[in-house]
């Protein structure tokens, strides 16, 4: 043996000196671990004060966060990986997908109430506003401009008392549906170049041939994950519903935790899955623990193959929800029920078929009894915009406007624009101009459960809502908007997506 090998030890095997943060359903909490968040986010993070950690938590959000894009679900991991490391513990999620959320006589319906009481007291002995509830926005002034704390939706704020309460709640039937298409995709997403987007698809042609994609690759996950995330942010409204105010509510530290257990369980179904695993998440380091918002090293920065580890790898695990999921996030297999859908994310572009086919011979169809006609609602061109928009859709010559997918049968289903804001504000403007992939992607909604009734009327009907302000906006106007306009198209499936 040559005499440098001599004397050598072998490498100490040593256990991790941290321990996995455990982060738990909010309504499993003890009473001392939600009085210890609490005071986390009143002490640590000052959320009631203008120079904090808050506020440089929400703009981090507001100006860096990644959208329309494959680096959407591992940003946010970081984000909150990097919220943990601050204050010490791990963040409860909010499981907004128990299937119970969408019955408006559960107790689980609506916010937990945590989010909403007035004050709490603090282990000084002090009486203090609850840090959940009242958490100052973006320098001090909400979306609304009515207050220094941030606003939600008076449906929720108000509760049962409130005669819009039950088809709010309602919408989590739909929510619940999507995310469940979302977790049946067999592809997580297109890959991503440094600055090429995920979803860079042509818009949709009459002349397009169909066989020119595969029929696995029409749709994501990511893509139909991040829709969904969307309208959940949509429903609490007013500053979760702007990308620039939303990180200043609390609520969302706790929503996204648990979007992130659901993309697990997706992510850790398949361990080969292939992603752009060298891609940066910027401003994060040294695993998402540290910030640097400007070193030139790209080397240096939090990647998306760090955050597709499993959680363990990222010092965290996930323990069991309150009440069971919409569906068990252990399965594989997702069936859908035929509800009014949430919008999807195309990743081809389908054969844009004219209404008045429905019902005529297709060679194609006929020489193979595995497909079958459903329609879709198609928005093509949809790209990033400043403003919070709702499009709720309807089958033409519709009895009720009111957007409840159990209770209205001439309801399709809903597209929220989540608005990118200002950042910090126009004058200072943004640092990070790529927070948002500006090339237009297109999104569907299914339509089979309505399909008698557009085989009759053959046309749809929208509903435009500036969520900001409740004004709805006139046909007009929102024809202007990029990717507003809805197109009706019938599209070849698979027996197995005819009650999508």
């Amino acid at each position: 043996m040559p005499p440098h090998c001599f004397g050598i030890p072998a490498p100490e095997d040593k256990e991790p000196k941290d321990h996995l943060r455990v982060r738990k359903d909010i309504h499993c909490l003890t009473p001392d671990e939600l009085q210890l968040y609490r005071e986390k986010l009143d002490d640590v993070l000052g959320v009631g004060r203008l120079h904090s950690h808050w506020q440089e938590l929400g703009l981090l959000h507001a100006e860096w966060c990644l959208h329309y894009q494959e680096a959407f679900i591992f940003w946010h991991r970081a984000y909150l990986r990097y919220v943990e490391e601050l204050i010490d513990f791990p963040i409860p999620y909010w499981n907004g997908f128990a299937a119970e959320t969408s019955d408006p006589t559960s107790p689980f319906a609506g916010l937990p109430s945590i989010f909403l009481e007035e004050t709490y007291v603090h282990s000084s002995g002090q009486v203090r506003k609850n840090p959940l509830k009242y958490a100052l926005s973006l320098n001090g002034k909400n979306k609304t401009g009515g207050g220094e704390y941030v606003s939600r939706s008076p449906e929720l704020v108000e509760g049962r008392t409130n005669p819009n309460w039950t088809a709010k709640v309602h919408l989590f039937d739909l929510y619940h549906r999507q995310i469940t298409k979302a977790l049946s995709q067999n592809e997580f997403s297109l890959s991503e170049g440094h600055g090429y987007p995920w979803a860079n698809v042509p818009d949709f042609s009459d002349n397009q041939p169909d066989e020119l994609y595969p029929a696995p690759a029409r749709q994501f996950f990511d893509g139909l994950f991040e829709q969904v995330h969307d309208n959940y942010h949509g429903w609490i409204g007013h500053d979760m519903a702007d990308n620039s105010y939303t990180a200043f509510d609390p609520i969302f530290l706790s929503y996204h935790c648990n979007m992130d257990r659901i993309a697990d369980t997706y992510l850790q179904q398949d361990s080969g899955r292939q992603f752009s695993s060298n891609f940066p998440l910027r401003p994060f380091v040294d695993g998402a623990t540290r910030l640097a918002y400007s070193d030139p090293q790209t080397w240096r920065y939090v990647t998306i193959g760090d955050m597709a580890k499993p959680t363990a790898a990222n010092r965290f695990v996930y323990a069991q929800p309150a009440r069971p999921d919409f569906m068990s996030l252990r399965s594989k297999s997702c069936a859908d029920t035929g509800r009014p859908s949430g919008g999807t994310s195309l990743a081809r572009t389908l054969p844009s078929l004219s209404t008045t086919d429905y019902g005529k011979t297709n060679e194609s169809a006929t020489a193979s009894a595995q497909t079958v006609r459903n329609p879709y609602v198609v928005f093509a061109g949809v790209a990033c915009m400043k403003d919070t928009f709702q499009i709720d859709v309807f089958v033409k010559g519709f009895e009720s406007a009111v957007p409840d997918p159990i209770q209205n049968p001439y309801y399709i289903g809903q597209i929220t624009r989540l608005g990118m804001g200002n950042g910090r504000g126009e004058p200072a403007g943004l640092r990070n101009a790529q927070r948002c992939e500006k090339k237009a992607i297109s999104r569907l909604l299914s339509a089979s459960h309505v399909k008698d009734k557009l085989a009759e009327n053959m046309a749809i009907e929208q509903i435009v809502t500036e969520l900001h302000t409740g004004r709805v906006v006139q046909e007009k106007e929102w024809k202007e908007y990029p990717g507003f306009i809805g197109s009706l198209v019938w599209v070849e499936d698979t027996p197995a997506a005819t009650t999508i």
